[in-house]
């Protein structure tokens, strides 16, 4: 129970903003540029909550009329012309009151949607920016729904709150001004009277909005617990089945149906219970008000128009005051979305790049010079690593997990910042170039397959957009998927994309293999490219892979040793570490490190 308490605590502290006026402060000046906007909406808000404020004092005004009129009638003109000299000035103040609320309101609705889309759309175009600009460890430390929540539904709430909240909650304190200081002229007596109903409501509904946000946040992280446990139930539907578990699942989800279900009921009780008991409290004082106010206009000390209007009043604040405890609240959920976007925005960046993209024409030697490396600035993973690679050599990378093979693919790439020493490419420090300009003559294969919704064709010719179909094809034959892309019905016109079932994991793996051999990098790098297909279509890409490779530098990371006994060169990492180095006979003759991992491997198989 403590655990969930804890969990849900976590969902409340996410809707309320750490540093409100900071993020307020930024927000006023992202809209400085619309300040004119934002005047208009302010005045147009302004007038027409001044003219909502006017038409009960019209509609009792028109009243008062037509009961002098009444009072004073002596058959000298009809009825009908003594009820419309009483009521034609009112009645034409209504009327054009009426259509100046509705004008202004029309304006500054679609004015504040305005704002709010373009604020929107300027965060958007940032962070679009920004997550180009952020460095790969930012994502490494950061889990992606949490990326993506930042983007769609933070931004979603700031853009709502701004069209929506924003404006009522503007509007609210308008009206809720001008309704009284209308009722203070009215009435001095019966003013107070019903401020004390409205300071009970008040205080009752941010109670109960309290409540309900602690109940909705209930609900939410039940919800959260039983689709989790639906969609590992749905993807783990066959192992379930094959350990007989199904009837531990079955109460498993129900038991979590039934959190959320009570979770659900709490907070639609909320709203749908007590939200009227509320309401109660300020008709209530409506009520007392009209007997109070019955009693003043019977005994002469306000006319009946003058608390017609003011019960109006009563109506018209009421309304704004109930309401403005859950404006705040969702106010105070966009603010903290917009914080979170703001610390998404003040990510620190890639160090600046170069701005030489002129690359020599390299020839594929790399070296590593007392090169030293730590994701985190508490551990250093690779203390001092001088290697040397010559061109056109085959490189392979073993060792155990987590022992820094692929780290060293990523420093070539550029992913990572050294701490200390310098990679260079023939003897240039690749830092004087730029990170694209680098990454151009390198291509990369990585164990996970990512293609992008298009056609096969599209996605073989991502890293060379202007590659003629027989290049994408030449590619698609060395990588060994020619064969079964021209059996699928539209060939290379094929829509796919990481979803589909069309083709398989492995056969998307060939795809991107096509892919990096389109590009004909300088230097290639696989990291356990192989790992998704079969042993016979395994064997058909080591030959064309060792076509391919004669004439470039590449580095081949591999768990299966088998794949990569005609490397040239085999390091041994251990530890961010090289502890061993040289081709598999002499490692083999050393029985060391690399000895164990190459013969374990046929201790696991036996």
């Amino acid at each position: 129970m403590k655990k969930n308490k804890k969990k849900d605590a976590i969902i409340i502290n996410n809707d309320v903003p750490k540093n409100a006026k900071k993020t307020i402060r930024r927000l006023l000046i992202r809209l400085k540029p619309q300040n004119k906007k934002l005047i208009v909406v302010g005045i147009s808000s302004l007038l027409s909550s001044a003219s909502y404020a006017v038409i009960p004092l019209m509609i009792g005004v028109a009243i008062n009329n037509l009961v002098s009129a009444i009072s004073k009638f002596d058959g000298s003109v009809s009825i009908l012309s003594a009820v419309t000299n009483a009521l034609a000035m009112p009645v034409f103040m209504l009327v054009l009151i009426s259509i100046v609320s509705s004008l202004l309101s029309y304006v500054q609705q679609y004015i504040i949607a305005s704002i709010g889309e373009n604020l929107t759309l300027s965060l958007r175009k940032e962070i679009s920016e920004k997550i180009n600009k952020l460095p790969l460890k930012y994502f490494d430390s950061h889990k992606t729904g949490d990326v993506m929540s930042r983007v769609t539904t933070d931004l979603e709430k700031v853009s709502l709150v701004m069209q929506v909240g924003f404006m009522q909650f503007i509007s609210s304190c308008f009206t809720i001004i001008f309704t009284i200081v209308s009722m203070l002229v009215l009435n001095i007596k019966l003013s107070l009277l019903i401020f004390a109903f409205i300071g009970i409501s008040a205080i009752a509904t941010n109670y109960v909005s309290r409540l309900s946000q602690r109940y909705y946040a209930e609900n939410f992280a039940a919800m959260g617990d039983l689709s989790g446990k639906i969609e590992e139930v749905y993807s783990g539907n066959r192992i379930i089945k094959v350990f007989n578990q199904q009837e531990d699942i079955i109460e498993e989800v129900s038991r979590l149906n039934k959190k959320q279900f009570e979770a659900n009921r709490k907070a639609q009780f909320v709203d749908f219970a007590i939200y009227p008991i509320i309401r109660f409290l300020s008709q209530l004082g409506f009520v007392v008000t009209a007997i109070i106010g019955g009693i003043m206009t019977l005994n002469g000390q306000i006319s009946l128009g003058g608390i017609q209007a003011f019960l109006q009043y009563v109506n018209q604040v009421s309304e704004p005051v109930t309401q403005a405890s859950y404006v705040i609240m969702s106010l105070q959920s966009a603010i903290a979305g917009a914080e979170r976007v703001f610390k998404l925005l003040d990510e620190e960046e890639e160090i600046v790049d170069s701005n030489n993209n002129v690359l020599p024409e390299f020839k594929g030697k790399v070296t590593f010079e007392n090169v030293k490396f730590g994701y985190t600035e508490n551990k250093t993973l690779i203390k001092n690593l001088n290697l040397e690679v010559k061109p056109n050599e085959m490189v392979a990378i073993v060792g155990p997990t987590g022992g820094g093979k692929t780290t060293l693919i990523n420093l070539i790439m550029r992913f990572y910042e050294l701490n200390g020493g310098s990679i260079s490419i023939d003897n240039v420090n690749i830092k004087e170039f730029s990170r694209s300009a680098v990454r151009k003559e390198i291509g990369m294969v990585l164990q996970d397959t990512w293609l992008f919704k298009g056609t096969i064709a599209e996605n073989i010719a991502y890293g060379k957009m202007d590659a003629s179909r027989e290049e994408i094809i030449t590619a698609a034959k060395a990588a060994c998927c020619d064969h079964f892309i021209r059996t699928l019905p539209e060939g290379y016109d094929t829509i796919i994309s990481s979803e589909t079932s069309n083709v398989s994991q492995g056969q998307m793996q060939l795809l991107t293999i096509a892919r990096a051999m389109l590009t004909d990098p300088t230097i290639m790098i696989l990291d356990e490219a192989t790992s998704s297909v079969d042993t016979r279509t395994e064997v058909e890409i080591q030959k064309a892979l060792s076509r391919l490779m004669k004439n470039r530098t590449s580095f081949i990371i591999a768990h299966r040793l088998s794949t990569i006994q005609n490397a040239d060169m085999i390091l041994v990492v251990k530890d961010g570490d090289i502890i061993e180095k040289g081709n598999h006979e002499s490692l083999l003759e050393q029985n060391g490190f690399y000895s164990s991992l190459y013969y374990s491997q046929f201790e696991a198989a036996n």
